[in-house]
């Protein structure tokens, strides 16, 4: 790959370090993206990518929000079905930026995080759950969509990886295990 021709004073904004930020943590991942990096990646000096993100940890924060941006509220219909679908969608928006799934462990209070957040809890609670309930299926629901991204991640090379039909279809078995208990604990109330 050529490097981008170097840029002149001034001519960098945000969306485009975000833009570029995207790109490079798709093609590296996100454990590789470096300010160094991102500046060859922008053909921008390194100082002139600080001006925009303060460091690393702003970086990822932007990559996230930028991530979590792209994922679209479910068409309407049943809250069940609506929740598959945020779900889905998520698990696969996820998986095209590899290792986000971590950065969303440890961050992602931004504006995107929060809309998706109070996405989903407003779906559980059409179930009819009560707030306990509700927050502790919503808690599941996250866990198991971030868990599922970093283990298909990190599978070792020695164990035999699944297509992604195969992949999306077991990630789909294993949120109707949880939507079936949600259903369950609405009945038995």
């Amino acid at each position: 790959m050529t490097a981008p021709p170097r840029r002149a004073y001034g001519e960098l904004d945000r969306e485009q370090v975000v833009a570029a930020l995207l790109d490079l943590a798709r093609r590296v991942g996100v454990q590789r993206v470096t300010m160094r990096e991102l500046a060859a990646e922008l053909g921008a000096a390194t100082p002139s990518v600080y001006y925009h993100v303060r460091g690393k940890q702003a970086a990822l924060d932007l990559l996230a929000e930028s991530v979590l941006s792209t994922i679209d509220e479910p068409a309407p219909g049943p809250w069940d079905e609506r929740l598959v679908a945020l779900y889905t969608q998520s698990r696969r928006v996820l998986l095209d930026v590899p290792g986000i799934a971590a950065v969303l462990q440890t961050n992602g209070d931004g504006e995107c995080a929060r809309r998706l957040d109070g996405l989903s809890r407003a779906l559980i609670a059409e179930s009819r759950l009560t707030k306990t309930v509700a927050s502790a299926a919503h808690t599941v629901l996250f866990t198991y969509l971030l868990g599922s991204v970093s283990l298909e991640e990190s599978r070792p090379q020695a164990v035999p990886t699944p297509t992604e039909r195969q992949a999306a279809s077991r990630f789909r078995a294993g949120l109707a295990v949880i939507v079936s208990g949600i259903q369950a604990s609405v009945e038995a109330r």
